[in-house]
């Protein structure tokens, strides 16, 4: 049985951002886009979209690159859920057009005139999304998690309350915050709104941030929307191990992986076809397909189809389809 469907009489589109080649990630996104690295075994993305409403339609927008990618994600994942593949004409970094000019692109392209629930793809949110857009007003919303450290809240776009409701300003990464209320990558835009978006992103393609200074400017009132729920991020390797660790209770090991002589400590998650022998691990992640014999690992991620002999690692990312075969001495 599907989700509850809510909020029949305001028509609405989620858009998912998810046209980023995600390059500090690197080499966990070198050949994938980063809302479908997995984060506690499954795609980043699939969480977000499996806390959405039934009755919502959802676009994600992504370069060329990825396409065909995403279009294989929802065929495994979500072959009945109403989700369009939207592609931006962006082949690299370089040529990508900026976070705002490809929502501007999106509600030109597809003639969007209902209110738009924008989310960035590469996000973990726990909050209820039902609960989020059942606060769908005429007035601009953000989705605000108080990370009560100034120092960390220098990193993202920063919202200064005015009262329990509406917002007073908003700093994009400032360097002396005015509050540890910062912008997760959810917001909801009226459809009233819509136009200025697009005019916006026309001098400011890729300051999304600034939409809404731009807003304020034009005395158009801001609301926002604070939750406590978990929040993750993922623009970092801590970030990414940190989602891991936090959502899943205990280890994850595939039934189909090979062990002999192996140690866990902490959490530890283990993909599909995975042989580990004479190992210890420590809080770490082996993607699929990956043999490991006579190491340690501690706060690594391994990614696909890498061999390791007789290795010692701490705090690494391991590309794809490497092989490191040491002397054991």
């Amino acid at each position: 049985m599907g989700k509850k469907t809510i909020l029949s009489s305001i028509a609405m589109h989620i858009l998912i951002l998810a046209g980023g080649f995600a390059t500090r990630l690197w080499p966990l996104t070198e050949k994938t886009a980063k809302p479908l690295i997995h984060i506690a075994g499954k795609p980043l993305i699939s969480y977000m979209v499996e806390n959405i409403p039934d009755n919502f339609p959802i676009i994600i927008s992504t370069n060329t690159i990825f396409a065909n990618d995403f279009e294989q994600w929802k065929k495994k994942y979500f072959p009945d859920k109403n989700i369009e593949i939207f592609i931006e004409d962006s082949a690299g970094e370089t040529e990508k057009k900026g976070a705002l000019a490809a929502v501007a692109l999106c509600i030109e392209q597809k003639n969007i005139n209902t209110h738009l629930v924008l989310l960035a793809g590469d996000n973990y949110f726990g909050f209820s999304m039902e609960a989020f857009l059942q606060k769908s007003t005429l007035d601009p919303i953000i989705a605000v998690y108080n990370i009560h450290n100034t120092h960390e809240a220098k990193k993202f776009g920063v919202v200064v309350p005015k009262d329990n409701i509406y917002i007073a300003a908003f700093e994009e990464k400032p360097e002396n915050p005015s509050s540890t209320l910062v912008s997760t990558g959810a917001y909801i835009f009226p459809n009233h709104t819509l136009s200025h978006i697009i005019e916006y992103s026309k001098t400011h393609a890729d300051d999304l941030g600034g939409i809404f200074e731009y807003f304020l400017q034009k005395n158009i009132s801001i609301q926002y929307f604070s939750f406590e729920e978990e929040w993750y991020d993922i623009g970092s390797f801590p970030a990414f191990m940190q989602a891991n660790k936090a959502l899943v209770e205990t280890s994850i090991i595939d039934p189909s992986v090979v062990q002999k002589n192996v140690y866990m400590d902490g959490i530890c998650i283990i993909e599909k076809n995975v042989i580990l022998e004479n190992v210890f691990l420590n809080n770490t992640v082996v993607l699929e397909g990956s043999i490991i014999k006579n190491s340690n690992l501690k706060e690594c991620l391994v990614c696909e189809n890498t061999i390791l002999e007789n290795v010692d690692m701490t705090c690494k990312m391991i590309r794809a389809n490497t092989i490191s075969l040491r002397e054991n001495v």
